[in-house]
């Protein structure tokens, strides 16, 4: 869960960043930065699931080994 959500915190981070570069210098054209977001932004999504799959996955071994469920 630890590196999940540092991966999730990178790439929000990133987003916000590259999001107010876009709109105070203009760093690169709409149809780039729109490809970017959304890049990142499935990233996240894909990192944030894995995350979550993973932590109930060895929460349900724990509570398996400790004998509170079957």
């Amino acid at each position: 869960m630890k590196y999940g959500s540092i991966i999730c915190t990178v790439l929000f981070v990133l987003g916000v960043t590259i999001s107010l570069l876009q709109l105070w210098f203009s760093i690169m054209n709409a149809e780039l930065y729109f490809k970017t977001i959304i890049t990142i932004s499935a990233f996240f999504v894909v990192s944030l699931a894995i995350t979550l799959v993973f932590k109930e996955y060895l929460s349900e071994k724990e509570m398996k080994k400790k004998g509170y469920i079957d």
